[in-house]
């Protein structure tokens, strides 16, 4: 009984329950963008004989709808960081969290983005459960250690490049406690020529000329200025194609998507032009286009790259964070330096303008993304993670509870 009472026996008795564990995942999800869209498809895809989801949210939204549509348990419980002049809230906070994982005998939980640990941290902590934070986006060594202070076991990066961005220089701090684990993407099934003409002309696109897609956040850091850049001057060659704004400016309430608008307007070009706006079915849109650009200013892998790699259309990437991770230069597509409207117009204007080639690049980049970024692939990369940690867990927890029990 009284090995019962303690920390540490609880957690050993928790992980020495039979059949699946369950692991409480956390996401701030103030709004459905790429993270959210890899976590998703994490939580539709783990193997349910092993590990059982249990996601916490810090708001309902979109993010919360999805988990509802695909039966997924969840729960909103906001998020507060740490502040002195202010406890009570993140106390709060932390006390929900806990309450949750040890109701929903969570095994480990698994936090979705840098910025929404701490509350999930500090919970694991008091339990003595392992932590994984996902790191999706860059940050200085100071704002990461603030955010990830209550401790974490793992450190999860997309790719190589941001690792090797955050972790330099600050190897004392983050340790061999890191891993690489790149998003996965679904594989679509291709369709007709003729489904692809019922499809475009169904959403108001032309049929016969190339179609040129950037899509996701409509932001400045996402290169949409250069992408219209490279529009305009690909128009004043006299380039029969056509560019397409699949997405909008989300976190700014539509504003960039407009100035956009309004400078596609100015320039003379809105004849060239269509914005789709947000759709929550864009992946399934992706292999209705012939291009794809990709012309960030930053980013740590983007979802972008391998939804369209996966449809099967070419991919014209800044060469920047993981995007080169994905893109193999001159055989899946072709990456060119980010800011530079001018070298994004001659990389986009050669695809353009062979057809064949771009063809080409796109059926090596759906073989790509079948062998390296599948879901299947990621989900079983980070179940292995949870192997590990939790095989490590259990023997200490045991070790624990039988010590407690002598007491």
């Amino acid at each position: 009984m009284t090995s019962e009472r303690t920390g540490e026996g609880r957690l050993g008795m928790r992980h020495a329950r039979r059949g699946p564990r369950t692991v409480l995942h956390v996401a701030w999800a103030p709004f459905f963008s790429g993270a959210e869209r890899a976590f998703l498809l994490l939580l539709q895809n783990l193997d349910l004989d092993r590990y059982r989801p249990f996601v916490v949210c810090a708001v309902a939204g979109e993010f919360t709808q999805c988990l509802a549509d695909a039966r997924i348990p969840h729960a909103v419980v906001p998020l507060v960081h740490t502040d002195r002049s202010k406890p009570g809230p993140w106390l709060a906070g932390v006390a929900r969290m806990t309450r949750l994982a040890w109701r929903h005998h969570a095994a480990l939980i698994h936090v979705n983005e840098l910025p929404s640990f701490q509350t999930a941290g500090y919970a694991a902590r008091l339990l003595r459960l392992p932590s994984v934070c996902h790191v999706r986006f860059p940050f200085g060594d100071q704002a990461a250690r603030w955010m990830l202070k209550p401790g974490f076991t793992r450190a999860v990066f997309v790719s190589d490049a941001l690792r090797r961005e955050m972790v330099t220089g600050d190897e004392a701090f983050f340790g061999d406690r890191t891993e690489v684990v790149h998003d996965g993407v679904e594989i679509p099934a291709l369709p007709s020529l003729a489904e692809r003409t019922e499809r475009r002309t169904a959403l108001g696109l032309p049929v016969d000329v190339p179609l040129v897609l950037i899509a996701g956040q409509v932001s400045e850091v996402k290169g949409i200025w250069e992408f219209i850049g490279a529009a305009a001057r690909l128009v004043a060659q006299g380039l029969a194609a056509h560019f397409v704004v699949l997405g909008d400016d989300l976190k700014g309430g539509g504003q960039i998507r407009r100035d956009a608008e309004a400078r596609v307007k100015a320039l003379g070009i809105a004849q060239q032009f269509t914005f789709l706006g947000f759709r929550k079915d864009a992946p399934s849109l992706i292999s209705l286009f012939d291009i794809v650009a990709v012309p960030s200013h930053v980013e740590p892998l983007g979802n972008a790259t391998l939804e369209a790699m996966a449809a099967g259309r070419p991919v014209v990437g800044s060469d920047v964070g993981g995007i080169p991770e994905m893109i193999v230069n001159g055989t899946t597509g072709l990456l060119t330096p980010s800011r530079d409207a001018l070298r994004l117009a001659d990389a986009l204007g050669r695809l353009i303008k062979a057809p064949d080639l771009a063809r080409s690049m796109g059926d090596a980049g759906r073989r790509r993304a079948e062998s390296h970024f599948s879901v299947q692939a990621h989900v079983g990369r980070v179940q292995s993670i949870y192997d590990s940690l939790l095989g490590a867990s259990e023997g200490a927890s045991g070790r624990s509870q039988s010590d407690t029990s002598q007491q």
